[in-house]
């Protein structure tokens, strides 16, 4: 099998690109509204987090896009954790993440990196390490700003930077924290949802996605790391 053939875009990858855009358009209609910037961002989420999953490097270029726009949205609705989490740090690590992506490249596959397994004590720091980013930033958050949820964004906050780490460093492992994060936020934007804001509705819709492509994502690159 080539190295074009393997990075095709698959059936399940396909399905969620075309479910997202037809749960968009679909919550545009009910709402009688379009909202142009979050309906962008969940297009370019969907697809960069597709590509993570497939160990594809094309991932931050659509990324980039991604949290710039998530960052402004974050901050329009008082996540504000989220909003400097996209702002001050996933920016700056889509350009880190392709560089050493780049740098770690599976044999014979010009766009594909080899991923790797955390030892156990790794494991094990990585998970310590977001209980006390998670407790810091509930109690900031919630002592010094304003925002709405302040232990739940301190949690997908401090759990996003951890994967983003590992996700750089191109340990499969990463995708437990992605789906941890994305599960919380599901509940996070369904709150915002409910509070009549139009871009909860679609932040809904795409960490749905992001969801279901983790469990993707562990399987993928699980697999990778044992080949």
């Amino acid at each position: 099998m080539t190295s074009t053939q393997k990075t095709t875009l698959k059936p399940f990858d396909l399905m969620i690109i075309i479910l997202t855009v037809g749960s968009a358009l679909t919550y545009s209609l009910i709402k009688g509204q379009f909202e142009l910037l979050g309906t962008v961002a969940l297009l370019m989420g969907v697809t960069g987090t597709v590509l993570s999953a497939k160990r594809s490097i094309w991932n931050f270029l659509f990324g980039a896009v991604n949290v710039s726009l998530y960052a402004i949205i974050a901050y329009k609705t008082s996540n504000y954790g989220q909003a400097c989490l996209n702002a001050l740090y996933y920016l700056p690590m889509q350009f880190i993440g392709w560089w050493a992506w780049s740098h770690r490249k599976a044999d014979g596959e010009k766009s594909k990196v080899k991923s790797r397994s955390m030892t156990t004590s790794q494991m094990i720091w990585a998970v310590l390490g977001t209980a006390l980013g998670t407790l810091v930033l509930w109690y900031v958050l919630g002592h010094y700003t304003d925002a709405s949820q302040p232990l739940k964004d301190g949690f997908v906050t401090t759990v996003f930077i951890v994967g983003q780490i590992l996700m750089t460093l191109a340990f499969w492992q990463q995708w437990y924290f992605w789906l941890a994060g994305n599960i919380l936020n599901v509940v996070l934007w369904a709150v915002v949802m409910a509070q009549g804001e139009m871009l909860g509705g679609l932040m809904l819709i795409k960490y749905s996605m992001y969801t279901i492509n983790s469990i993707n994502g562990i399987l993928i690159w699980r697999k990778s790391s044992k080949d």
